[in-house]
């Protein structure tokens, strides 16, 4: 394959020379070479373009240095991102072939090759530095930054666990033994010949296993601001319809139609519909937990509760990405994403206690069943909770999938708000109480 040649080579090793001497001296080896390709908001470099490489010890990643000439377009402080944030002002041109005020480029490489050019270039934002004692100091900084950066996994508390399941649990008995639920319900927005199965429903409606099962904050109190919707009325998969939901307004539960994106809902019990109506209290714990009865849960909640969260995936047959790998030791995914490595570790920790791993395959079946049922693609991953930290339309979530066979979780990057049902993935409230009257938790 034809190979760009770069015609200022020997001027570029000749600036950087004090650079990789510099780094030879803190015990960083930096190699001159033809750099891989890279772009940002501005553009790509050109091909063959050479310059410093530094490669991250374990090989996740690499740091590329060159010399370009920079070139003043606005006055200071006027470029960057518009006031409207969608408009980009860019403050320097970058003359690649050197005439001008020579700075640093230095690019950081992460992941794989998506951009223009072939090979395909790497999406890298520039910085440009002046001074040579400055790329030392950042190159130094990223070099070896997992281990500088690394996070350490929440420690488990098995009686405080314990203590919350417990009050969890009597909260449950006791708001089922005397139930309060509040009947607000307007069948104005069922299509007419839906509002007898709505009827029937109503009827059917179990206050007890309603007020037992509805979601509980760590005090044992109803979850002020959670919703949850019991059943469709032709809504559409992904479109806002009228379905039968459930909210919280103190001690009390009540019952009405809403408009809701049942695709987006943390707690939509149409597949599970022993946990709110009589018509189905007699299902069997093979239907309703996934496993024949407690017993067989024991193991993995043990390994949960001790925060032995990759045993108890393993446990269970569910493989991780390297990703999310990374995060249950504690390590950073990336250097540009370092900074939220202690809020994602946490969250994964928070949300992965409460997983009935054993359950995620069905759980992902059940999904790819209502997917094929409305004629959509049922391949891709599904996501089960958010990682937090970053504020952009595309955010880190933790999804579920299947491949030849295996379930897998993997951190994807989603704008969508669809999700899966936690009822389905998480640990049912009704095993718990079993689980804590036997002494398991």
């Amino acid at each position: 394959m034809f190979q760009p040649f770069d015609r200022h080579r020997s001027l570029r090793e000749q600036l950087l020379a004090g650079i990789s001497a510099r780094l030879r001296e803190v015990g960083i080896e930096a190699v001159f070479d033809t750099l891989v390709p890279y772009y940002d908001l501005y553009g790509s470099a050109p091909g063959g373009l050479t310059g410093l490489v530094v490669h991250e010890p374990t090989g996740a990643g690499r740091m590329q240095v060159t010399a370009v000439a920079a070139r003043r377009t606005v006055p200071p402080g006027e470029g960057g991102l518009s006031a409207d944030r969608h408009t980009w002002v860019r403050d320097v041109d970058l003359e690649y072939d050197l005439a001008g005020d020579v700075v640093f480029e230095v690019t950081t490489l992460e992941g794989p090759g998506d951009g223009p050019g072939d090979p395909p270039a790497v999406w890298a934002p520039r910085l440009l530095i002046r001074v040579e004692e400055a790329v030392v100091d950042a190159i130094r900084l990223w070099h070896g930054y997992r281990d500088t950066l690394r996070s350490t996994p929440p420690a488990a508390d098995a009686d405080r666990r314990r203590a919350v399941l417990a009050r969890q649990v009597g909260a449950r008995h006791s708001a089922a033994a005397a139930a309060r639920v509040r009947l607000a319900v307007d069948d104005s927005a069922v299509p007419p010949h839906q509002r007898p199965v709505l009827a029937a429903h109503l009827a059917e409606l179990d206050h007890a296993q309603l007020c037992f099962h509805f979601p509980r904050d760590r005090s044992g109190r109803y979850v002020g601001n959670a919703v949850v919707a019991l059943a469709g009325y032709e809504a559409g998969l992904s479109k806002r319809g009228p379905w039968l939901a459930v909210r919280a307004d103190g001690d009390e539960l009540a019952v009405s139609v809403e408009a809701l994106i049942g695709a987006n809902q943390d707690h939509r019990w149409d597949r599970l519909p022993w946990l709110w109506s009589t018509a189905h209290r007699d299902a069997v714990a093979a239907r309703r937990w996934q496993v024949p009865d407690a017993e067989h849960a024991r193991p993995v909640v043990a390994l949960l509760d001790r925060h032995a969260l990759a045993d108890a995936l393993t446990l269970c047959g569910v493989d991780v990405d390297a990703e999310l790998a990374a995060l249950l030791a504690g390590y950073p995914i990336s250097y540009r994403h370092a900074q939220y490595t202690d809020t994602w570790v946490k969250t994964l920790y928070e949300q992965l206690r409460d997983c009935a791993p054993w359950r995620l395959a069905a759980a992902y079946r059940v999904w790819q069943d209502e997917r094929r049922s409305a004629r959509r693609p049922a391949g891709e991953p599904i996501a089960l909770f958010g990682l937090k930290g970053l504020n952009q339309q595309a955010k880190p979530m933790v999804a579920v999938e299947t491949r030849d066979g295996v379930c897998r979780l993997r951190m994807i990057w989603s704008g969508s708000n669809a999700r899966l049902t936690r009822a389905l993935w998480e640990c049912p409230a009704d095993l718990n109480a079993e689980l804590l009257a036997a002494g398991t938790t």
